[in-house]
């Protein structure tokens, strides 16, 4: 009886413990994210937990909540990306066509040393996340969905992180877009005009116009008679 009355506040205590114990447990993870934007830029966010990590403090934009050290910054695009001293060591290669282009993404496992990424290696539960402005084609991440791989840095020991993506090209796939829709709407309007032409013409047209004449002149004569 005693059992039965306290059950429901026994099962929120175990629920509201469970909850605290996976909060503190991600809080623990570290994270570096790339996100790659739609107009080319890059938004970059990294997540850590361990404050004796150095800093290159010009090229990020740092902030603390609790005992996490949140970076963030956001480039251009890849060749500015490149030219940051304290970056993932990342290759992109990138294939333009029409509407669509292709990109290859690399990450080597040789970082530079003492540079952030070197040291976000060492970190326990370590994630790499990269965001694409299209659709992951190919990756060798633990999860994959639609425009979003996942790494768990300590499985990348054997091989580097690879991902290949499809990227349309936004303004471009408008424009088209745009100009396919004139054009259709385009050969509606002129094939409404060419019905309303004809039969404008076999309405009013000369031929009609004499056989009518000799119509009502025949029925005159015969009225006649």
């Amino acid at each position: 009886m005693y059992m039965k009355k306290h059950f429901p506040v026994v099962i929120l205590v175990l629920g509201l413990l469970l909850i605290t114990c996976s909060s503190l447990q991600a809080s623990d993870e570290a994270s570096w994210t790339i996100k790659w934007n739609n107009n080319g830029s890059l938004d970059e966010k990294v997540i850590i937990t361990n404050l004796n990590v150095v800093i290159n403090d010009q090229e990020w934009e740092s902030s603390r909540s609790g005992n996490q050290v949140i970076l963030s910054r956001h480039v251009k695009d890849w060749r500015a990306y490149g030219q940051l001293s304290d970056s993932l060591p990342i290759t992109v290669v990138q294939k333009d066509y029409l509407l669509i282009k292709f990109a290859s993404l690399t990450v080597k496992q040789e970082a530079t040393p003492g540079s952030l990424f070197e040291q976000f290696i060492g970190l326990p539960d370590a994630h790499l996340s990269i965001e694409v402005p299209g659709a992951v084609r190919n990756s060798n991440a633990e999860v994959s969905q639609n425009s979003i791989a996942v790494w768990n840095i300590d499985n990348l020991q054997s091989s580097p992180v690879k991902l290949d993506a499809a990227i349309f090209d936004g303004i471009f796939l408008g424009i088209s877009f745009f100009v396919f829709c004139f054009i259709i709407i385009f050969i509606i309007y002129l094939n409404r005009i060419r019905r309303v032409h004809r039969l404008i013409t076999e309405e009013y047209s000369l031929e009609r116009a004499t056989l009518e004449f000799f119509q009502g002149e025949n029925e005159n004569k015969e009225e006649e008679k």
